[in-house]
């Protein structure tokens, strides 16, 4: 069996998990932290980081890498758009979901969320409040202006689609939502990609395992 190493709440981590589970393949999955120590982790993930996906005699880590892995692999359910140029758009708007609008969205997290919450750690304001009025509105407007009005970016669901939504889940645990009235087109289009049955199920999966961390 498939095996995800690497815990949910990880937007990498979030993004094999949805694409393992619109392909409909079993997978169990070791909650990881970054970072593990421990000789199995570090021997599939040289550089510490998750996710990792086992399958076979296979290891693959990172997450863009893996699910390229998957759809070569198992191509029935593409995660990828299929011409040349809409491939080449969707890596784009993957990375830029992967890259700037994770770390524009992650201090809100780690300090309104895991610091005070898991961490026991005060929570660094002004490191939100840049966040909040500095780093993220010019994504957001970017995104804005280039997600469509209806369904999702291709003519199916790809990874792109979850890259570019999964960094504000997180935002969203420390308390932050996009502004509707100052982004509409982008919450609207985030709100269908949440609502689309693989990430609903991811998400509710890990719905769960947050109440369980939290002691609820």
């Amino acid at each position: 069996m498939i095996k995800l190493l690497g815990i949910h709440l990880s937007p990498y981590v979030r993004k094999v998990a949805i694409a393992l589970t619109a392909k409909g393949l079993d997978y169990s999955q070791d909650p990881i932290m970054p970072g593990d120590s421990s000789a199995e982790f570090r021997a599939a993930s040289p550089l510490g980081k998750i996710p990792v996906l086992l399958d076979g005699d296979d290891s693959i880590p990172d997450s863009s890498v893996i699910c390229e892995y998957l759809d070569d692999q198992y191509p029935e359910i593409p995660m990828r758009p299929a011409t040349p140029s809409q491939r080449a758009r969707a890596r784009f708007l993957e990375e830029f979901g992967d890259s700037k609008l994770i770390e524009a969205s992650a201090p809100i997290f780690i300090e309104n969320y895991l610091n005070p919450k898991l961490f026991g750690k005060d929570t660094d304001s002004e490191r939100v409040q840049r966040s909040i009025s500095e780093m993220l509105p010019p994504l957001l407007d970017y995104l804005e202006k280039n997600v469509p009005a209806e369904g999702f970016l291709f003519d199916h669901f790809c990874t792109a689609d979850i890259g570019i939504v999964s960094p504000l889940f997180n935002a969203r645990l420390g308390g932050y939502e996009v502004d509707a009235e100052r982004w509409p087109n982008y919450v609207s289009y985030s709100r269908r990609v949440e609502s689309y049955g693989p990430v609903a199920k991811v998400r509710a999966e890990e719905k769960a395992m947050v109440e369980k961390m939290e002691g609820r």
